[in-house]
């Protein structure tokens, strides 16, 4: 069996004062009214995983209100045949204050090797807004790719940063050369430095491609039926030709004062039967798109490391037809872990309550978590 939440203690995070939720492996259903914190506990468990909230990139809107800190502690249940070692992490954080990751008590080395598998266990989520993975912009397809590699290499995270950097450097650069403060010399420099992070980017991007269009098309067969599904990325300039584009581009940037050529503009397209899901999709085909790629994500992650990510996956019964509410159950109860949330239980076939742990929230208050749904 691999690794797999035990239990999760929120301290001043969204709703939540301080409550502990204990999770079992395999299916867990949290259930709950609207607005009574379900979606905030799941944040919080990938919040104690990664580091970092998958709602927002401004960790103060985790901090209750009122409250001047916030704290997640988890502890992991370790890929061990009897389940009796245990990791302890936890993730504390204040406004204005440097975040503070533990592991077994230990800072751990930076955020880069805590979320990339140095708390025990990696997690894949999924909640509504997701959607804009394809829906929206490719900037959106971008974080997605880079958030599931930053979570198998450190190395790979710490490029996508400093890449980023760069070519914000760049840019300042540029505008200084189109305005006659900088000589065009001055850009040799970041031309390399651009390069250098940019092409491990491509290579980590280039490597995973056709291993995910693979899984994205197994994955949409199952959840949609006989469609012809596949991603297709798009370079603004491939790895081979990377560096001649940047070249040749270097003139136009000065003009623009941006860069024009990398993997900041690079997107991946949604495919259906070989049309767009992102211009032409409907409502429902961009969401069954969507859990597409968070299940080949999974499959990803589980091929690379031997280990099944923990699924944490929001509100996601609710728009899905009868079939494929009993297709997920399915999928769910035969993970390493679930924790999914729903406000009814009647989505869920008796027999899969029998077999599902029930936590149940009012009001950013957990009750005692029951083995069969129907009678807890």
């Amino acid at each position: 069996m691999s690794s797999y939440v035990r239990a999760v203690r929120l301290i001043n995070f969204r709703n939540y004062a301080d409550a502990t939720a204990l999770f079992s492996p395999g299916l867990n259903i949290v259930v709950g009214d609207n607005a009574q914190g379900k979606t905030n506990l799941l944040e919080a468990i990938s919040f104690a995983t990664t580091g970092s909230s998958p709602r927002t990139p401004n960790d103060s809107e985790v901090v209750r209100w009122g409250a001047d800190f916030a704290r997640t502690e988890m502890r992991v249940s370790l890929d061990e045949s009897d389940g009796s070692e245990e990791r302890k992490v936890a993730v504390g954080y204040a406004p204005g204050q440097k975040k503070r990751l533990t592991v077994d008590g230990a800072p751990a080395s930076s955020l880069a090797s805590y979320a990339a598998g140095g708390t025990g266990v990696r997690a894949v989520t999924f909640f509504p807004d997701d959607i804009r993975i394809v829906k929206g912009a490719p900037s959106d397809r971008r974080e997605f790719l880079d958030t599931l590699l930053s979570s198998l290499r450190p190395s790979y995270a710490r490029a996508v940063a400093e890449y980023a950097k760069a070519v914000q450097q760049r840019n300042q650069l540029l505008r200084r050369i189109r305005d006659g403060f900088s000589s065009e010399k001055t850009l040799s420099t970041w031309d390399r430095k651009v390069m250098e992070l940019g092409s491990e980017v491509l290579r980590g991007r280039e490597a995973a491609a056709e291993p995910l269009n693979a899984l994205f098309g197994t994955s949409v067969r199952t959840l949609y039926g006989p469609e012809k599904a596949a991603l297709r990325y798009s370079h603004s300039a491939p790895l081979d030709g990377y560096a001649e584009a940047l070249t040749e581009a270097r003139e136009a940037d000065i003009e623009r004062g941006t860069t024009s050529v990398g993997p900041h503009r690079d997107d991946f397209a949604v495919l259906f039967g070989g049309v767009s899901m992102t211009t032409y999709g409907s409502q429902g085909q961009q969401r069954l798109s969507t859990l597409a790629l968070k299940f080949a994500a999974r499959e990803y992650l589980r091929g690379e490391t031997g280990e099944d990510p923990v699924l944490l996956f929001d509100d996601v019964m609710s728009e899905l037809d009868e079939e494929r509410r009993g297709y997920l159950s399915g999928y769910f109860l035969e993970s390493t872990q679930a924790v999914i949330t729903t406000t009814n239980l009647e989505y869920f076939d008796e027999e899969v309550l029998e077999r599902a742990r029930v936590v149940r929230i009012s009001g950013g208050a957990l009750s005692r978590p029951t083995r069969d749904g129907a009678k807890g």
